[in-house]
Parts: C-alpha cells; sequence; structure tokens
C-alpha cells in the first residue's frame, strides 16, 4: 500500500488526526502510515487512532501491537553489478598468509638474522632488511618452486620480525 503521508513529521499526523477524528478516510490513512513509525509519539497515536477508528477510548500504547513493516523482495535483476565476498578473486594455493603480528624475537637474535652487529648504524639496518625482503618479492615467484616460494616468505617474515624486534628496542617499547 502507498504511504502518502510518510513524508509528514509526528506532529503533523497529530494535528491531522485532531482535525479529521470524525473522518475514516484520515483515520484509515494515518493508521496505515502510523504501523511504520517506531517512536513513542507514534506509537501513541496510532493507539488513539485504533480506538477512534473503533470508536471506543484510547487504551495505552503497546510496542507489541504494532507490526513490523512489509519486508520487501530485492530484485531480481540488479541494474548494477553486485561484489559479494564470493565474487573476490580466489588467493593462489601457494600464497602464505603473513601472522597477524610478528613474533617476538630477542634482540641478540635479531642482529643475527639481519646480519648486523650491535654497533650497526639504523640506516644500514634498514637497507640489509630490504635486500632481504626483495628476495623474497612476488616478481621473483615465477622462477621459483613452491617450496623455495613458502621458504622464501617464512624468511621475509622472520627478517620482518627482526626488524620489527630492533625497532621496539631501539624506541623503548613505544
Amino acid at each position: 500500500m502507498a504511504r502518502p503521508l510518510m513524508q509528514h513529521g509526528v506532529g503533523q499526523l497529530e494535528e491531522m488526526f485532531a482535525k479529521g477524528k470524525a473522518d475514516p478516510k484520515v483515520l484509515k490513512q494515518l493508521e496505515n502510515e502510523l504501523q511504520y513509525r517506531q517512536v513513542p509519539r507514534a506509537i501513541a497515536l496510532l493507539a488513539e487512532v485504533q480506538a477512534a477508528t473503533c470508536g471506543g477510548t484510547p487504551a495505552a500504547p503497546q510496542v507489541a501491537t504494532v507490526p513490523a513493516p512489509p519486508v520487501v523482495a530485492a530484485p531480481t535483476a540488479a541494474p548494477f553489478r553486485t561484489v559479494t565476498p564470493a565474487a573476490k578473486p580466489p588467493q593462489p594455493a601457494s600464497v602464505v598468509k603473513a601472522p597477524a603480528s610478528p613474533p617476538v624475537m630477542p634482540v641478540d637474535d635479531a642482529y643475527k638474522v639481519l646480519n648486523a652487529s650491535p654497533g650497526a648504524t639504523w640506516e644500514s639496518l634498514e637497507q640489509t632488511r630490504r635486500t632481504l625482503v626483495q628476495q623474497s618479492h612476488p616478481s621473483r615467484w615465477k622462477t621459483m618452486s613452491t617450496e623455495r616460494r613458502a621458504q622464501a616468505l617464512a624468511e621475509a617474515e622472520r627478517v620482518s620480525a627482526a626488524y620489527a624486534a630492533l625497532s621496539h628496542a631501539r624506541c623503548g617499547g613505544r
């Protein structure tokens, strides 16, 4: 059913009710519109409209008596392409996902993984990390076997974890 009063506020609907209590057509329109409203004023007005329709006194408003809005079925053919989670391209089976957080690594082990000494400059640590991680870049996967890809990714994760441990130690835990 159409909702011609949808644009009206509850205050305007209350005015319509006050002016048209005797008109069954107005009462029917108000009842139809107020069924879709869930605010307390609309629920109370709906109870008054229903009481006026029946010719009785207004009953106490009850939330349970308000019917739920009708469920509108979605159109079968969408005018545009909808992307759903199932429509995402599948990941290659050989890609190993990185853990949510890097594993904690002692600082001494981190220096060993990065082939650096504790007195190395931060710039040299960054350069070493970049070099080691680039060895497992996806552009190099074309020439790698599946096992070698997994090893390269694991090594890149180890290098990143070492770098994170040194960064954490250098920043004092911030």
